[in-house]
């Protein structure tokens, strides 16, 4: 079976995505895809990615900042690179232990995720290349300072935005979207009109579902 491995976003859990409102479970069983949800050991682990330096994505007028950054842990620098790296580990103990005892297809294992899990799937994505089918990346940004477009070449992308986004909106969403595919990557982008933060996540779950099922490795 075809299995989708997502990330959640920041201050959740590994619940995040199982709602009837996102198309849960009705998308899993069209399609017959494995669905796993690894909570990444911390609510604010950032699956390898947390401790990177990120683009600086400035505010539209008008567009309040994400609430959930207010209860990020004051960590030391130790222990914010302890808690990321212990994040990255969770997520691949994770897929090791359902690839080991489930009839995994492995030609068919997709990475995404949210906000903050869409920033890890940017991270994982590029570290773990052969893994994946294909990525999928909502409100997530698109990467990190110097992030390396080369090694997700050949690698399905598809990557979705709200127009009244906090992580990545508009034209900024737009001009991002033109870099990668400038560098010769399969992206395709998605942008929610009026979508918020949160919103993007009903309105785009069932694309990004329908895009992963149609690739493989």
């Amino acid at each position: 079976m075809p299995l989708i491995l997502a990330l959640h976003g920041a201050g959740a859990n590994q619940n995040y995505f199982f709602k009837a409102t996102y198309g849960m479970p009705d998308l899993m069983e069209k399609y017959g895809f494995i669905f796993v949800e690894p909570f990444g050991y911390h609510e604010f682990g950032a699956y390898g990615a947390g401790t990177l330096p990120k683009v600086t994505v400035p505010l539209d007028p008008g567009v309040a900042p994400n609430p959930i950054a207010a209860r990020r842990p004051q960590w030391t620098p130790e222990e914010a690179q302890k808690a990321t790296d212990l994040s990255e580990k969770d997520v691949m103990n994770v897929l090791a232990i359902v690839e080991k005892e489930y009839a995994v297809d492995t030609s068919r294992v997709y990475l995404m995720g949210h906000s903050m899990g869409g920033m890890g799937t940017w991270y994982l994505g590029q570290k773990y290349v052969d893994k994946w089918a294909a990525l999928g990346v909502m409100s997530g940004g698109f990467g990190y300072v110097d992030y390396p477009l080369q090694r997700l070449k050949g690698i399905p992308i598809i990557v979705t935005a709200g127009g009244k986004d906090t992580a990545m909106h508009g034209p900024m969403a737009q001009s991002e979207y033109a870099r990668f595919k400038a560098a010769g990557l399969d992206v395709t982008y998605v942008e929610i009109p009026d979508g918020t933060h949160m919103s993007n996540i009903p309105a785009s779950f069932p694309q990004v579902i329908e895009f992963l099922a149609t690739h493989h490795r």
